[in-house]
This record gives structure tokens, C-alpha cells and sequence, in this order.
């Protein structure tokens, strides 16, 4: 017998990598995680993302502080 599993939505991974799910959706998703390598390389993807629009948007509030 073979178990189908389903992958995590992106809203759902949204809300875990910006640290906005709720306990409730944590272990679930953690547990998918664990065994799910393509879900897992889409949450690494998403941090990197994230990371990247942080460091834009840091370096744009210290260009505009600058033109001040």
C-alpha cells in the first residue's frame, strides 16, 4: 500500500516562514517537513526570498534616511 502525501500550500508555508503559524499548524507542518524534501527546498527557497526583501528593504530605509 502506498500513502499519497500532500504537499503544503504556500499560504501555509508563508505563514511558517514569517513566523505566523499557529501552534495548532506547527507540528504538522514541521512533521511534513521532516519527510517531505520538496516542501523542505520550498521553505528554504522562501526564507532566501524573504531574507533578500529584508536586505532590500533595510538598505532602502538607510538610502532614504541618507537623502535626508
Amino acid at each position: 500500500m502506498r500513502v499519497v502525501m500532500r504537499h503544503i500550500s504556500d499560504e501555509d508555508l508563508e505563514l511558517y516562514c514569517l513566523g505566523r503559524a499557529t501552534n495548532e499548524q506547527l507540528a504538522p507542518l514541521e512533521e511534513h517537513l521532516l519527510a517531505c524534501p520538496a516542501c523542505l527546498e520550498r521553505v528554504q527557497r522562501m526564507l532566501r526570498e524573504i531574507d533578500t526583501l529584508r536586505e532590500a528593504l533595510r538598505r532602502s530605509e538607510e538610502d532614504e534616511k541618507r537623502r535626508r
